[in-house]
């Protein structure tokens, strides 16, 4: 650990909230491609997204002057890429915002657990404040029960479909016969299933930096397993989608540039604190996307939980902010 920390700069308390505003930007906003684009079944979208992230890694690793190498990040990537594989299922069924949301919340519960109380063999974060700091997280989970109630719209691009023919792929028209499984589904199911995946993400999302705080750079190598994995069970014939390629690429310089800010947050503040902060943040940019762009979420109803649970989020942040 000495090398690690020698690799370390402290940063100014004020800086963390910086870098915080930051990543929540990007974070928020990196899979508006998934709106644009087709992407299938995600998998090759993942896999181009994770090639970006490992981009990002590798120019900071050039900053850093190539810092000593530690195997255990490799477990911290491998869960990330197992959330990862998810996003694309979810943002089908429940919409961007609401799915973000609900990862969310479950990433920050588990995430600051295990910072607070040293989860795993970790050393404890404890806050200068301890009661700003449990009430700010009781709000933040206060918060994700109003986004439960908020009913979505989602819509999915209206692209040509994919056909296969010996070694290549060439578009044809859409037919009403050729729906895939999330287009079959039914509204009721699409809500269950969307749920479901966000919740197991979000628990995955909060043990990702457990194994070590910097993990941006090994994603790439679970991803890579999982679209093996799928292009063998696909007999050697993987859906994929030249579309997304670029925008996949900006999708994960944005999460590797949010995830930078993160950990310098983190390095200015501490997990305990930034952590919780920083999942508050993206759902709000995520939602405003959804709702200016996409119209995912309609009615005066589900604007005024959705601005209740705004209001309470910004108010965990703040609280949590104070309690360093």
């Amino acid at each position: 650990m000495d090398a690690l920390e020698a690799n370390s700069t402290s940063l100014p308390a004020y800086s963390g909230f910086l870098f915080l505003i930051g990543s929540a930007v990007f974070y928020g906003s990196n899979y508006l491609p998934v709106k644009h684009y087709e992407t299938g079944d995600g998998m090759f979208f993942q896999l181009i997204l994770c090639i970006a992230i490992w981009n990002v890694g590798f120019v900071v690793n050039c900053i850093r002057n190539f810092p000593q190498f530690y195997p255990l990040p490799l477990l911290g990537g491998f869960l990330w890429a197992t959330g990862n594989i998810n996003t694309v299922p979810i943002i089908r069924t429940i919409g961007i915002g609401m799915g973000l949301l609900i990862w969310g919340s479950l990433s920050l519960i588990t995430g600051w657990a295990t910072a607070r109380f040293g989860w795993f063999g970790l050393d404890a974060n404890v806050p200068s404040n301890f009661t700003l700091n449990y009430i700010g997280i009781v709000l933040a989970l206060i918060s994700a029960i109003f986004y439960i109630f908020v009913k979505s719209e989602t819509r999915t691009a209206q692209v040509d479909s994919v056909e296969s023919t010996n070694s290549t792929q060439v578009l044809i028209e859409p037919d009403e016969n050729q729906l895939d499984f999330f287009d079959r589904l039914n509204p009721v199911k699409k809500r269950i299933i969307g749920i479901s995946l966000a919740i197991t993400s979000g628990i995955l999302y909060g043990q990702c930096n457990t194994p070590v705080l910097y993990t941006t750079q090994i994603n790439e190598l679970g991803s890579l397993g999982y679209f093996v994995l799928y292009s063998a069970l696909k007999k050697n014939k993987p859906i994929v989608y030249p579309q997304i390629i670029l925008p996949g690429l900006v999708s994960g310089w944005m999460w590797g540039v949010a995830n930078v800010c993160y950990f310098l947050a983190t390095n200015a503040l501490n997990q305990a604190i930034s952590f919780p902060i920083s999942n508050c943040g993206p759902p709000i940019v995520a939602n405003f996307w959804g709702i200016v762009l996409y119209k995912e979420i309609k009615g005066k109803r589900n604007l005024l939980i959705l601005g209740a649970g705004f209001s309470v989020a910004i108010t965990a942040s703040v609280l949590i902010g104070l309690s360093t």
